[in-house]
């Protein structure tokens, strides 16, 4: 029963995460370059949680993998599931790091990124 209720969970925090990827990428173009404004705490605290899911979602595919020992379709799957679990870290880093800000641009890059990892996960798994 666990197996079953994992497996859903781990496919709809997939689907989850490139749909919220193309939601907050299209909010990131509306803030940084319609408005011309900078990362808002919010959309920084967003970002956080975000990627705090992408992390336990590739968590539960490590455990279906290794703990229950069901294997993706093709075995490039979990290198996705890790691209899609440090994509949003990644640019978080480089935006609160860069002595020249790159600002909101860094967050559009790591939801790009985020959404087309994301996609080509699902359908390599």
């Amino acid at each position: 029963m666990l197996y079953l209720w994992l497996r859903g969970l781990h496919y709809t925090l997939a689907w989850t995460g490139v749909y919220v990827g193309l939601a907050f990428f299209g909010v990131g173009l509306y803030i940084g370059v319609v408005q011309k404004r900078d990362v808002t705490r919010l959309f920084r605290r967003t970002v956080y949680f975000i990627a705090a899911t992408m992390v336990a979602q590739a968590l539960i595919g490590l455990y279906l993998w290794y703990g229950v020992g069901v294997r993706p379709q093709a075995e490039a799957h979990w290198i996705y599931g890790f691209g899609t679990a440090v994509a949003l870290p990644f640019f978080a880093f480089i935006e609160r790091t860069a002595e020249k800000r790159p600002a909101m641009g860094s967050y559009l890059w790591g939801f790009g990124m985020l959404v087309a990892i994301g996609f080509r996960s699902i359908l390599t798994g």
